[in-house]
C-alpha cells in the first residue's frame, strides 16, 4: 500500500472513530498518520499536515479531559420518578405484573437506573418474571456503569439459590453475547450480504432479544459509513439506544419518524436483517445519562 493511500485510510479511520466518540481511538490513528508523515521525505506541506493533525489530537484529548472530569449525575427524587412512571407508562389492558414490568422499564429508558434496578429486583421473586427482570438488572447495568458491574451481578445470583441451572443457563447465554458485542472491534464490522442474513422474525410483537444494531448510513456527512449500536433495553420489537449528545452527525440520521432500512439486528442468536422507525429521540434531563439521548426504534421484517 502506497503512502498516500495508508494516510487516507487512516485519517478516514480517526474521523469515523471520532464521529462515534471512539476519542482515544482516534487519537491512535491521527498519531499513526502523524508519525508516517515525520518518517516520510517528500511530501509537501509537510510540517502543516503534522500541525493540523496534532491540533485534532489535542482536541480530542482535551475533550477526553472534560468528560473524566464530569462527575456521576444524582437521579431525580423519589416523587418525580413516580411521576416519570405515572406520565410515561401505558398500564391500561395489562396484568399487574405486566404493567410493573413496564413501569421499571419507564424508569429504565429515563435514566433512573438504581431504582429500576430496585423494582426489577423485586420481581425475581416470582418465577414467571424473574428471567425477564434478570435480563433488565443486567441491562440496567450495561447502560448505567459498565459490563463488568453486569458480570458481578451474574456471578452472584450464581451462588444464590434463586435461580435453576437452566435459568441460569439463560441468563447466562444472555450476558456472553453482550460481553462479545462489546469486546469486539466495532469499526471494521460491516453489513453482511444480504443473501446471507436471515429475516428477522417477528411473531405478536416479538422477537430475539437484540444486543446491538449494524446500520450503514445512507445520507448526511457519515454517508457511507457502517455502525454499530449497542441495544440498552427491549420491549418486545422495540430497541432502546443511547447516544452521547457530542455525536452530532450521527444524531442526525435518528431524527422522530425517519425509516431505517439498510439495518441488520445483532441479536442473542443470530444476525438478522430487517426495518426500523425511529419512534423518539428524547434528550434525558436527569439521571447518569443527563445530556445524552435516547431513541427508541420500532424494529420490522424487510
Amino acid at each position: 500500500m502506497d503512502i498516500k493511500t495508508q494516510l487516507k485510510d487512516l485519517i478516514k479511520a480517526a474521523d469515523l472513530y471520532r464521529s462515534q466518540g471512539l476519542l482515544a481511538e482516534a487519537i491512535e490513528k491521527y498519531q499513526k498518520a502523524a508519525d508516517i508523515i515525520q518518517r516520510t521525505d517528500g511530501i509537501p506541506s509537510r510540517q502543516n499536515l503534522i500541525d493540523h493533525i496534532s491540533n485534532k489530537i489535542v482536541t480530542l484529548q482535551n475533550k477526553i479531559k472534560k468528560i473524566e472530569k464530569q462527575s456521576a449525575l444524582p437521579e431525580v427524587p423519589k416523587e418525580e420518578q413516580d411521576l416519570i412512571k405515572e406520565l410515561f407508562t401505558e398500564s391500561e389492558g395489562k396484568s399487574k405484573d405486566e404493567a410493573n414490568m413496564e413501569g421499571a422499564m419507564t424508569l429504565a429508558k429515563f435514566g433512573q437506573f438504581d431504582r429500576a434496578i430496585e423494582e426489577f429486583t423485586q420481581m425475581l421473586e416470582k418465577a414467571s418474571l424473574r428471567i425477564e427482570a434478570a435480563k433488565n438488572i443486567l441491562r440496567c447495568h450495561m447502560a448505567y456503569a459498565s459490563i463488568d458491574d453486569a458480570v458481578t451481578q451474574f456471578q452472584k445470583w450464581q451462588t444464590s439459590p434463586l435461580f435453576s441451572s437452566h435459568q441460569l443457563l439463560t441468563i447466562r447465554l444472555f450476558l456472553e453475547v453482550f460481553r462479545y458485542d462489546n469486546q469486539k472491534e466495532k469499526i471494521s464490522h460491516q453489513l453482511r450480504d444480504a443473501s446471507d442474513v436471515e429475516e428477522l422474525d417477528i411473531t405478536n410483537g416479538k422477537c430475539p432479544d437484540i444486543c446491538s444494531m449494524i446500520i450503514t448510513l445512507e445520507e448526511g456527512p457519515l454517508r457511507g459509513g457502517t455502525f454499530i449500536l449497542d441495544v440498552s433495553f427491549q420491549t418486545g420489537n422495540v430497541i432502546t439506544l443511547f447516544l452521547e449528545s457530542h455525536k452530532e452527525e450521527l444524531l442526525e440520521n435518528f431524527e422522530t419518524g425517519k425509516m431505517l432500512s439498510n439495518v441488520q439486528y445483532h441479536s442473542t442468536i443470530a444476525i438478522f436483517k430487517g426495518k426500523g422507525m425511529v419512534t423518539e429521540r428524547v434528550k434525558m434531563e436527569s439521571g447518569s445519562r443527563q445530556g445524552d439521548y435516547r431513541i427508541d426504534i420500532h424494529i420490522f421484517s424487510t
